[in-house]
């Protein structure tokens, strides 16, 4: 009886088990960038949200007024450059953020929160805040490569913690028309 055999195949086995590690720590590393990024859409543009709101319909044009600031939010944090190697595979289309903070609930109260159109983005985007149904707060267009860091309550709204829709509509560069919508679900505080 050759000894030997048992020995070579525990080596193989040996051999595969850092192969092994590192698909499931790849993997890992997909799911937790997929879940954290927001909303990915493969290809390179903007992809209709399957769940509309009745009370969202979409405009036929965009509203032009007011402007958003120049240049990205923030330097780029250890998440974007990740997301930066992940666009090989996958398009991120928009960076929202997952908070919006209103320090009263009056309209016209101005309220923090950031969303970045990505210069790579070919297309404008326009913020609703969606509250029971109603939209509560809307944001300016936000062209490739600028950000917004606040957005206006259009109704009041009485203070308190609340779950809400930021609804994202997307518009042509060129003709200003409506292609298309995303939804993302966001927290909401009134002081």
């Amino acid at each position: 009886m050759d000894k030997r055999k048992p020995k070579d195949e525990e080596e193989k086995r040996r051999r595969k088990w850092p192969y092994i590690m590192l698909l499931i720590l790849l993997l890992l590393l997909f799911l937790l960038l997929t879940h954290s990024c927001g909303q990915h859409y493969p290809g390179p543009g903007p992809s209709p949200s399957s769940s509309e709101s009745s009370n969202t319909s979409p405009s036929s044009s965009l509203d032009d007024s007011g402007s958003a600031l120049p240049g990205s939010s923030s330097s780029p944090s250890r998440q974007e450059i990740l997301s930066q190697l992940q666009k090989q595979q996958v398009t991120v289309t928009d960076k929202v953020s997952s908070q919006i903070s209103f320090p009263g609930g009056s309209t016209g109260s101005t309220g923090i929160w950031e969303v970045e159109n990505q210069p790579s983005n070919s297309v404008i985007m326009q913020c609703e805040i969606i509250l029971n149904g109603k939209t509560v707060a809307k944001s300016v267009p936000i062209y490739p490569g600028q950000h917004i860091d606040s957005i206006t309550l259009s109704q009041p709204v009485t203070p308190g913690n609340y779950n809400v829709t930021a609804t994202i509509k997307y518009y042509n560069k060129t003709t200003k028309a409506y292609l298309g919508m995303a939804d993302y679900g966001i927290h909401m505080s009134v002081s």
